[in-house]
């Protein structure tokens, strides 16, 4: 992806009391927020701790089950899990793990920590995002270890890591577990030296669940690991985010609500968008998804076998509407072929691979946009340019299945060319709906055809 003529990462946002004052509040740099907290480079931060608490067997198994009996009664979301914020030259987030990654209290990805940070990413950098999260409500660092192993971290621009309060309540070692964190701190960096964001543990009081006289053992085992946590992330070039309590308790007595998840979003965009602005260098590039790859995600999610779906007619049927265009469709392209799911305005059934416009969308992960194909040089000479139908404008915008493969596009056609900035524009709206119609092909992954 070429970022040379993007905004600047950063634009720093107003706190809440900057708001009121009319002020802006700068992100304060790990480093100053450590030596707030006391911690400097020539102490060790253990020192300054009180003993983490020696657990009994039976404290661990009485605190495991409360956790599993209060998980079992929280609302999460099951929604697709991806949340994305409108704009251009997209952000490309991993969020991994439990606690506030899981979306406790919420029903949806949206509502939670990946829909608030999408957002709140896209007002500071002044770009789209995608966040992609890979939640488990139970998940320490040894499981984040398993889970990132199964990713193409190279698919993504930053990754966000969280399982300290899971592993605080299970009473983990602290020698152990620094050593797990740092061997998951540096697989998620990769060989290239991706930005990385560890999650500290929140308030363990702040946890509605946890809110008791007993909880502050757990608290105490929650600072170590913290303290654990911010050495192996200064070693290791990560970067320790501490979680705040998020605001009061909601007034409808729920687990979490949307503000407060906006509230961390937030927190953590700050010190997201810092990192991504230190190496420019590492975002990533697009990566090539052959033939190969697209077929076997196509019969991963049974395409073949699909029979029309209303919810894609109707996205479809919106990109025509809004973008004011005689043909749209969603297309699917395997190693031969193209064909499309849903389509408005034209009759076509399939066509060889190599005379597919969307052939270009799938390579480019911000979308395509021919203002006038005969003044196109890939496009001049086709036959749905110079044959009957006589098309000129084209808009598409990729989609990907849930591993991140590019197997087809949201597209437009016009018999009219239009002003290239205008075609800029619609490519804002076309990349919505193109978003919104991934989701609803990502829901066959759990459906019979």
């Amino acid at each position: 992806m070429d970022h040379a003529d993007a905004p600047p990462l950063h634009r720093r946002l107003p706190s809440r009391e900057g708001q009121e004052a009319g002020g802006v509040e700068a992100p304060v740099p790990v480093a100053v927020e450590a030596a707030r907290d006391g911690v400097s480079a020539a102490a060790d931060p253990r020192q300054r701790l009180k003993p983490s608490p020696r657990w009994s067997l039976l404290s661990r198994l009485m605190w495991r089950f409360r956790a599993a009996r209060a998980r079992a009664e929280i609302a999460r979301p099951h929604d697709t899990p991806q949340a994305f914020a409108a704009g251009r030259r997209s952000l490309r987030i991993l969020l991994v793990g439990s606690g506030p990654a899981a979306g406790w209290g919420v029903a949806s990805h949206d509502l939670a920590l990946p829909g608030a940070l999408a957002r709140a990413l896209g007002a500071t950098t002044g770009r789209g995002c995608v966040v992609d999260v890979l939640p488990h409500p139970s998940a320490g660092v040894a499981r984040l270890n398993r889970l990132l192993a199964k990713t193409d971290l190279d698919r993504y621009d930053a990754v966000i890591l969280s399982a300290a309060v899971t592993d605080a309540l299970r009473g983990a070692r602290p020698d152990r577990w620094a050593a797990r964190t740092r061997t998951l701190l540096r697989r998620a960096r990769g060989d290239e030296g991706r930005p990385v964001v560890w999650l500290g543990a929140q308030p363990i009081g702040s946890i509605r669940p946890y809110d008791t006289p007993l909880s502050e053992p757990v608290q105490r085992h929650a600072d170590r690991l913290n303290v654990e946590a911010r050495l192996a992330c200064a070693d290791e070039g990560a970067v320790f985010v501490a979680l705040p309590e998020p605001g009061p308790p909601s007034s409808r007595g729920r687990h979490r609500s949307p503000a407060q998840y906006l509230f961390w979003g937030r927190h953590i965009a700050d010190s997201v968008a810092v990192a991504l602005e230190s190496c420019p260098s590492l975002l990533r590039s697009d990566p090539a998804h052959g033939a190969e790859r697209r077929v076997d995600a196509i019969e991963r999610l049974r395409l073949a076998e699909r029979s029309r779906d209303p919810q894609l007619d109707r996205l479809v049927g919106t990109a025509r509407r809004t973008l004011g265009t005689e043909i749209a469709m969603f297309t699917v392209l395997d190693a031969e072929k193209e064909w499309p799911l849903a389509s408005v305005g034209a009759t076509l059934r399939e066509i060889p691979i190599e005379q597919s416009v969307c052939l270009h969308t799938i390579r480019s992960s911000d979308g395509v946009v021919v203002p006038n194909a005969e003044d196109d040089g890939r496009f001049a000479e086709s036959d749905l340019v110079t044959g009957p139908a006589h098309l000129r404008f084209y808009a598409g915008y990729p989609v990907e299945a849930p591993d991140g493969t590019r197997i087809g596009a949201l597209c437009v056609f016009g018999r009219s060319p239009r002003d290239p900035v205008e075609s800029e524009s619609d490519l804002d709206v076309l990349r919505e709906l193109a978003l919104l119609a991934q989701r609803e092909l990502w829901r066959f992954t759990s459906e019979e055809p």
